[in-house]
């Protein structure tokens, strides 16, 4: 049995998920370098436009995979970050849109990876949790990062230092997750979600991706991110298929 799923859920759009539902999906070694493989190939494939992170058995991730983390030193322990970062690199880098459906537990690692997708669809029973205190550890994933770019720095501190598992209503409250749906319903949400996300420009998407994650400091540094984004996209195709269905008042296609 494979360690992730890898499915077509749609025209176009990617499925992936881990698939080790006896550990409610804690991501291995061999689970992260299974993500990283077909994540990958996703991205590279044209006839991918989107990618949806779901969820096997009722959970999307339970975290690291405990019994894994036995026998390490500092050495091997850095080794093992360093590893754990290509994972997220590859998903906070994507020019492609991904999407998370989550059912059941995100937590730990699984709320990492949930927080690198670019909208986070929750199921009503689903919780997003960061135990890393509860065991021993400190938070990874970018979770450092992220967190706070999603609910900001005084809330980030708080759920961290305390350890918090927000579930449901109380996620969508403090930002953590964009749509609360019904239980069993965050993948069909999320294939949604991801198909008109695919049918946004994808250079103009890329792009914009890219310097929403650069995060600038100033308002100059972001006038000059425009600069650099829109004087490319003034001359591309995008822009011309844009102004076309603009007046010829049709919705607009830029895969074609």
């Amino acid at each position: 049995m494979s360690v992730v799923i890898n499915e077509i859920a749609a025209p176009n759009i990617a499925r992936i998920a881990i698939n080790r539902p006896d550990k409610r999906n804690a991501v291995s070694p061999e689970a992260r370098n299974a993500l990283i493989d077909v994540v990958s190939e996703a991205l590279g494939n044209d006839d991918i436009h989107a990618i949806v992170l779901g969820s096997t058995e009722g959970h999307f991730c339970a975290g690291g995979d405990i019994d894994s983390m036995t026998d390490l030193d500092v050495a091997s322990g850095r080794v093992r970050m360093k590893e754990n970062h290509r994972l997220v690199r590859l998903l906070a880098e994507a020019e492609k849109p991904i999407v998370a459906g989550v059912e059941g537990f995100a937590v730990g690692a699984g709320a990492g990876i949930a927080l690198l997708c670019d909208t986070i669809v929750l199921a009503k029973g689903g919780a997003l949790g960061f135990p890393f205190f509860r065991i021993g550890l400190t938070p990874d994933y970018g979770i450092l990062f992220t967190l706070a770019r999603r609910v900001g720095q005084a809330k980030a501190r708080q759920i961290l230092l305390y350890a918090e598992m927000l579930k449901g209503q109380a996620a969508i409250e403090v930002g953590l997750a964009d749509d609360l749906v019904e239980d069993g319903q965050a993948e069909t949400c999320a294939i949604e979600k991801a198909q008109a996300l695919a049918k946004m420009p994808p250079h103009a998407f890329a792009l914009t991706k890219r310097h929403l994650a650069m995060e600038p400091q100033s308002l100059e540094e972001a006038l000059e991110m425009e600069v650099m984004s829109q004087s490319l996209a003034f001359v591309g195709s995008e822009l011309e298929e844009g102004r076309a269905a603009f007046l010829e008042k049709r919705k607009p296609d830029f895969r074609n």
